[in-house]
C-alpha cells in the first residue's frame, strides 16, 4: 500500500476538527452574550477617543464641549493637546 499522502489528509483531517471547535466556540461565546459585554466598554468608548482622543470627551454636535481637546485662535488655527494636563 502507498502511504505517501498519509500525513497530508491527517493535517486536513486535523485542521477541520481544529476550525469546528474554534467554530463551536465561537457560537457559545455569541450565544451567551460574552463577546457583547467583553467589547462594551470599547464599543461605549471607542468613538469619543476616536474623535476627540478622550473618553469623556463631547464636541459641539452631542450639545456641549466638555473635555473636548480643541483650543481655537486666529483664524482656522487648532492646537490639539491632552485636557488633563
Amino acid at each position: 500500500m502507498d502511504r505517501s499522502g498519509q500525513a497530508v489528509v491527517e493535517y486536513v483531517l486535523l485542521l477541520a476538527v481544529v476550525v469546528g471547535a474554534w467554530f463551536g466556540v465561537m457560537r457559545v461565546l455569541n450565544q451567551t452574550g460574552v463577546v457583547k459585554l467583553l467589547t462594551q466598554p470599547m464599543r461605549a468608548h471607542g468613538a469619543s477617543v476616536y474623535k476627540y482622543g478622550h473618553p469623556k470627551a463631547t464636541g459641539p454636535d452631542e450639545g456641549t464641549t466638555r473635555y473636548h481637546p480643541r483650543l481655537e485662535g486666529e483664524k482656522s488655527f487648532r492646537i490639539f493637546m491632552n485636557p488633563q494636563r
